[in-house]
């Protein structure tokens, strides 16, 4: 989306996330989510510099979606 902060703005939005979790598969859904969390915590970290999160998405999607879960508990506050 045009003046977005984020290079992954079609992830932010609850709605586009609805969608696409009807059509993407699992590890991508884990993916998306993670990179969301770790904006918060690297702002404005390029690309390949989280390349990692798509390794641990293939790897281990489930595992991956918990993490990104508990970043944003972390991060919003909540334990």
């Amino acid at each position: 989306m045009p003046g977005s902060p984020t290079p992954w703005p079609r992830y932010r939005y609850p709605a586009a996330r609805e969608v696409a979790a009807d059509l993407l598969p699992t590890h991508l859904l884990a993916h998306a989510a993670l990179l969301i969390e770790l904006e918060h915590i690297a702002l404005g970290a390029g690309v390949g510099q989280l390349a990692f999160a798509a390794r641990l998405a293939s790897a281990d999607p489930e595992a991956t979606g918990d993490l990104a879960a508990f970043l944003a508990r972390a991060w919003s506050g909540q334990s």
